[in-house]
């Protein structure tokens, strides 16, 4: 059975490092399975779980990620991620409700990310209106006598 490296690097650690046979993670256009050999891509990942197949049911990892990029090349693949869990078991009942309140938290804290950026954002450009740098005034109309 040919291998190959796995490494899933969140903001905070190193989340997981070793051997698979088999990968998939949740792309921006949908999942992308990853077997040995494949050929070198990059991709933006989704909010959504990655699966770790190391060619033995009993030892397939699972992690949902916030999302974040993965990198493919034929002997490696490297997952970089804001925020992950782990879900190094079967949940039960009591667990599955426990793992969608994480989940739900995850999701708050990206959303908040990205709320804080939004705001940055129209932050920086009300000052940029403020100060009289409107890209609408730095252009002129023609025809219009101006």
């Amino acid at each position: 059975m040919k291998l190959f490296q796995v490494d899933i690097v969140s903001l905070e650690r190193l989340v997981f490092s070793g051997q698979a046979s088999f990968v998939v993670v949740p792309g921006e256009q949908g999942d992308l399975g990853i077997l040995p050999g494949h050929a070198p891509l990059m991709a933006e990942l989704r909010p959504g779980w990655v699966r770790v197949d190391q060619g033995d049911p009993v030892a397939e990892e699972h992690f949902y990620v916030s999302g974040g990029a993965v990198e493919v090349q034929p002997k490696r693949v490297t997952i970089l991620l804001d925020f992950v869990l782990a879900a190094r078991e079967e949940p039960g009942r009591e667990d599955q409700e426990k793992q969608q309140g994480r989940e739900n938290l995850l999701r708050a804290r990206v959303s908040a990310l990205e709320y804080a950026q939004m705001e940055a954002a129209l932050y920086k450009a009300l000052n940029g209106l403020q100060s009289g740098q409107h890209p609408l005034r730095s252009r002129r109309i023609r025809g219009s006598g101006r």
